[in-house]
């Protein structure tokens, strides 16, 4: 039976931390799918062939248990994980209605605490226990002992080491919240209206970037070597911008939401359609800067300007997309994987070089009807 402190513990961080991140971690598994589901139809080249999707991750499973250099990136990205949830706890503690647990969580042994710590870390790294589990039953069956104990103790390490961790966030007197870092930094510099989200970026959203960098850059090594025989094909590199901005999606709707929330005030400013517009596209060329780096290496001044200007339309495609449907994460997802898929048809049909014209037509006509009642739709 659980412990009181247990039970609410589970319903504030774990069921929030799943509710806030359940967005992330459906449109990253969805990606996944869709990925493999796309390769797997697109033409000659199969990343996996159809009925052998079991045997693969069979096999993806083997090999996590057999080679060290598979156990390392999973535990790797169980770590960037674990950070992420050890960022939303420390943000959640000090929020007032849950400030009754520096006084009664205190009031229990350190032993309750841990067990109590430990199981709520245990239910958020769920998804990462279980693939765990798995593995380990795997690796004792072909006799891999050594990397199965190494993977049960840095399981119990991760979550014991972030156990401990709350209990002292809960255990230390509330202070003021301190500026960061940044906003130290940049005190004094001038913040043009395009920079402002930027900033927000780089100092409230830093691993939900991270995590858009990894996935984008997956995306691309992924793409290029599935199709290396034929790499200069335009459609090779349409692929992959496409990639890069569904990547980027969930970058885009929490823009969206710092629009919303913080800069509502925003419409009153003496700006004009085409102007606000303009700014919305520097926004994300500086948040794509790697990826427009990337692009002027590996193609002709040409072809990446192109790419480039299609990278931004589909990017601002979504962000005035979100204009008609609000913050509607249930509604934003459906669309993109649509738009996804309808895309992905187009490219592979050689009509690449109209999409962008198309796509920067569009999302100017959805963004000047639309401006304006944005806040209408929530």
């Amino acid at each position: 039976m659980q412990q009181p402190l247990t039970k609410v513990l589970l319903k504030i961080f774990a069921r929030g931390f799943y509710k806030v991140n359940a967005g992330l971690l459906i449109f990253l598994f969805v990606v996944l799918i869709s990925y493999c589901f796309f390769i797997n139809t697109a033409g000659d080249v199969k990343l996996l062939p159809k009925g052998r999707e079991v045997f693969y991750q069979f096999l993806m499973l083997i090999t996590f248990v057999s080679q060290p250099l598979m156990t390392i990136v999973f535990f790797t990205v169980w770590f960037i994980y674990t950070i992420k949830s050890w960022y939303y706890i420390a943000g959640q503690l000090p929020v007032v209605h849950h400030q009754f647990l520096f006084y009664s969580s205190n009031s229990a042994s350190r032993l309750k605490q841990f067990k109590s710590w430990f199981y709520t870390q245990f239910i958020i790294s769920l998804p990462f226990v279980f693939y765990a589990v798995v593995a380990v039953i795997l690796g004792t069956l072909f006799h891999h002992y050594l990397i199965v104990a190494l993977i049960v103790i840095v399981t119990l390490a991760l979550i014991s080491i972030s156990a401990m961790l709350y209990i002292r966030m809960v255990n230390t007197l509330i202070s003021g919240k301190s500026d960061s870092w940044l906003a130290r930094l940049s005190r004094h510099w001038k913040k043009p209206f395009f920079s402002l989200f930027i900033y927000y970026v780089f100092d409230q959203l830093k691993f939900t970037y991270l995590l858009s960098k990894l996935l984008s850059y997956t995306v691309i090594i992924s793409v290029i070597f599935s199709f290396a025989d034929v790499r200069n094909d335009s459609r090779v590199a349409g692929l992959a911008i496409l990639g890069i901005v569904m990547a980027h999606s969930i970058i885009i709707y929490q823009q969206h939401k710092f629009q919303l929330v913080y800069l509502s005030t925003a419409r009153n400013l003496p700006y004009s359609l085409g102007s606000l517009y303009l700014k919305y596209v520097l926004t994300y060329l500086v948040i794509l800067l790697p990826e427009t780096i990337w692009m002027f290496i590996s193609f002709n001044p040409l072809m990446a300007t192109v790419l480039l200007l299609l990278t931004l339309s589909i990017a601002m495609l979504f962000h005035t997309m979100l204009y008609r449907i609000g913050l509607a994460m249930n509604r934003y997802l459906p669309r993109i994987f649509i738009f996804f898929f309808a895309v992905s048809t187009v490219i592979l049909f050689g009509w690449m070089w109209s999409l962008a014209p198309f796509c920067l037509f569009a999302s100017f006509i959805l963004f000047y009807f639309n401006y304006y009642r944005a806040e209408l739709v929530l």
